[in-house]
């Protein structure tokens, strides 16, 4: 009985294709189309290998019907993007291979024909045992045109028969030093093919190393070889391509340094045959330098090819060929990636050194060092010499260099450069120095207004006259360090100004117009107050200094007021030797008086103090640093109470202890005052007592104080109480008196 099978779930063959089953060009165009629409969908699902194992079989359905053409554009699209090649896949890129082979013979394509006949001779794929493979008759057979047949191939996209890779031998170099290195070819054809002739390696760089030719030539016999015979070490000196520059184009914009380095070698190389090609550089540049193509170039009778290396992977070498007793032996390469070296400028032998160094320098204290350079060369040089100052931030000082006999000055004022790291240079030609010679320059340095840490750095820039194309630079840097000389600390006080103050009732008949005598600026016709400023400046270096004087000086007066300071002793303070962390105490009177009787703002002060100095047995001008004094406030609008006191004579050890209590204010005041008895002293004077003040005026009271002890601080507890506002003034020390929180104290004398 004979089969039944259901088919309403999926029709007979016959039924779902039809076309299949006929003969003619509609299968042709079916099965293009199913296989097209096959590719498309695994596209997009991005099955990559399936498409391209499609994309084979739609070329052989060409080639089926012998559309050699559309097979072959087929193929060689495949073949440039293959995963296959990348994943070692080598059955199906042989079968590729040989179908593009046939495909671009019937076509007459000889680029293609000569780059798959490469990538065939490589020995991953399997040779066919009926079949000889020589790569010199790649296109024999074929007709060819004028010109010949040439093909560039990319290493990346092929599966090259010769691989070559280069190696640095080491991971640094110098300029004007050579340069070991190697270029291994290495042969992956079949076994029973016939050697392969490369006419010529060309080897390019990226930074400052020439790039150079290595042409073939029959030579002597290699230096060292392995005991299988497989690797070979060829020994190269590179040398400039002088024979052959007649042949070179001539313009304007060549030049000799352009032209590459050329030497010849021994390039035939046997099946699986490594030529390791050592060669000795001279770098003229310094920099990184990196391999940036290697080109294996091949020219047969019928044709040339060129196989050009840019990925730095096939490029990288792991291991280099090292000749010893025991034959060519490998030796693992340098770490990291070989076909990169770093080219450092030549060792200087040029010694740079600064004489005369301080450990510190002082702000706005000029700096002059000596700069020494000394010849260690052999041979004789010209030498000029840069001098650059470093900082983290801020202007930097002027630099320049001390004038020679016959020379003019050479100054670099600083600019606001972008990189605040670099602020100021100063260059100096010095000229030939003989080998062992030195010559010495001053090298000045503006003195700086502020503390810092500054780094100068010295470069000596020469070249040896037999050689002035290899600049070679001599760098030294050294720290220099500004510091303040001094720091103050100040007490301002206020003292009683002797002078009446203007009357309340004559103040209608002051002139607000008046002027001095040269009648050029308003005279001062308001209140005026006198204050104490004591100044105590301690030393901060670490050898002495001498002071020649202290001054302080008016920057800025707030609030519409005059002021004059002079001396506390009224005489010239004579020049000071101060020892390291020592102090000096120099006291100043302060005359502050408003311009307006009515105006009643504080007065703020800007002070400075300008302090002249130098270094013991310095002979010239002082420097001149200058120190900032913080912010005085003088009160001009409130009552204020001042104490003074001093010695009196009846009786015996007494004290004279006045109190002045001011009312600056435009109306009169009433003020209570007590004074508390005390185990300390005994007091003749008021105990309390009213007082009424009228506009503008002060009241002094005095009391006689006649102490019980000796030797000893004692603090009378004096109070004044303004009724009209309400509130306790506070009692001020004056000189000679101190403040603390029991108030005002007077020093009694043990010998009072």
């Amino acid at each position: 009985m004979p089969s039944v099978y259901d088919t309403y779930l999926c029709r007979e063959p016959a039924n779902d294709v039809p076309m299949l089953i006929r003969n003619g060009p509609d299968e042709y165009t079916a099965l293009l189309r199913i296989l097209q629409r096959s590719a498309d969908y695994f596209a997009e699902k991005d099955h990559t290998r399936t498409v391209e194992r499609l994309q084979l079989e739609i070329a052989r359905v060409h080639m089926q019907n012998k559309r050699w053409d559309r097979a072959a554009r087929v193929l060689i699209s495949l073949s440039q993007t293959l995963s296959w090649r990348r994943a070692g896949w080598w059955v199906l890129l042989e079968e590729m291979d040989w179908a593009l082979r046939d495909c671009a013979r019937r076509i007459g394509d000889l680029q293609t024909l000569i780059a798959v006949e490469w990538e065939l001779m490589c020995s991953y794929l399997t040779p066919r045992q009926d079949w000889h493979y020589d790569f010199s008759k790649a296109i024999d057979g074929i007709k060819t045109s004028n010109p010949r047949p040439k093909s560039v191939i990319r290493a990346e996209s092929t599966l090259s028969c010769i691989s070559a890779t280069f190696a640095f031998g080491v991971t640094e170099g110098n300029v004007g030093v050579s340069l070991p290195s190697q270029l291994i070819v290495t042969s992956r054809t079949h076994k029973d093919s016939t050697p392969i002739l490369v006419s010529q390696v060309k080897v390019a760089f990226e930074g400052g190393l020439r790039s150079f030719n290595i042409q073939h030539e029959l030579t002597e016999k290699p230096e060292a070889s392995t005991s299988d015979g497989l690797a070979h070490l060829h020994r190269i000196s590179l040398q400039k391509a002088s024979s052959d520059a007649t042949s070179l184009p001539s313009s304007p914009n060549f030049s000799p340094g352009s032209q590459p380095l050329i030497r010849v070698a021994d390039l035939e190389i046997a099946p699986g045959v490594t030529k390791a090609l050592s060669l000795d550089h001279v770098p003229r540049d310094p920099g990184d330098v990196e391999v940036a193509s290697i080109t294996l170039c091949m020219s047969v009778v019928d044709f040339d090819m060129e196989v050009v290396i840019t990925e730095q992977e096939q490029i990288h070498q792991e291991t280099l060929w090292v000749k010893s007793p025991l034959g060519l032996l490998p030796k693992k390469a340098k770490v990291g990636r070989s076909s990169v070296v770093k080219i450092l400028p030549k060792p200087p032998k040029m010694q740079i050194q600064a004489l005369g160094l301080s450990p510190n320098y002082f702000t706005d204290e000029d700096i002059t060092i000596e700069i020494e350079a000394t010849n260690e060369e052999e041979e004789e040089t010209n030498v000029s010499i840069d001098a650059r100052l470093l900082a983290p931030s801020g202007i930097l000082p002027t630099l320049r260099w001390a004038l020679d006999e016959g020379e003019d000055s050479r100054e670099v004022a600083p600019e606001d450069p972008p990189d605040p790291s670099s602020i100021d240079s100063s260059s100096k030609s010095i000229g030939n120095l003989a080998p062992m010679a030195n010559r010495r320059h001053t090298l000045c340095i503006q003195g700086s207004p502020v503390a810092a840490d500054y780094i100068l750095e010295v470069k000596a820039r020469y070249h040896v006259l037999s050689d002035p194309e290899t600049p070679i630079i001599k760098s030294f840097s050294t720290k220099i360090g500004v510091v303040t000389p001094f720091k103050a600390n100040h007490s301002f006080l206020p003292r009683i100004h002797c002078e009446p103050w203007p009357s309340y009732f004559n103040a209608d008949g002051l002139d607000e117009n008046s002027k001095n005598d040269a009648g050029e600026m308003e005279v001062a016709k308001g209140l005026t107050q006198e204050w104490s400023l004591t100044s105590r400046i301690a030393s901060l270096a670490n050898v002495s200094l001498m002071i020649q004087s202290v001054e302080p000086q008016v920057v800025e007066i707030h609030e519409g007021a005059i002021c004059s300071i002079s001396s506390a002793s009224g005489d010239t303070v004579a020049a000071s030797m101060i020892s390291p962390n020592d102090f000096q105490a120099h006291d100043f009177v302060i005359l502050a008086q408003k311009l307006d009787l009515e105006d009643r703002r504080s007065t703020f002060l800007d002070l400075r103090l300008e302090i002249k100095w130098h270094r013991d047995g310095f002979q010239g001008p002082p420097v001149v640093t200058h120190l900032s004094v913080p912010e005085l406030v003088i009160p001009f609008g409130e009552p204020r109470v001042l104490a003074s006191a001093r010695s009196g004579n009846v009786p015996p050890g007494a004290i004279n202890l006045d109190y002045v209590i001011e009312n600056p204010s435009m109306y009169a005041l009433p003020f209570q005052l007590t004074m508390d008895i005390s185990e300390e002293f005994a007091f003749s004077g008021p105990k309390n007592v009213t007082l009424q003040l009228v506009p503008l005026s002060r009241h002094n009271i005095r009391y006689v104080i006649l102490p019980h002890v000796k030797g000893l601080w004692i603090s009378p507890q004096f109070r004044v109480f303004d009724t009209h506002f309400q509130k306790s003034l506070k009692v001020n020390a004056t000189e000679g008196m101190r403040s603390d929180k029991k108030g005002v104290s007077i020093w009694v004398d043990a010998d009072s």
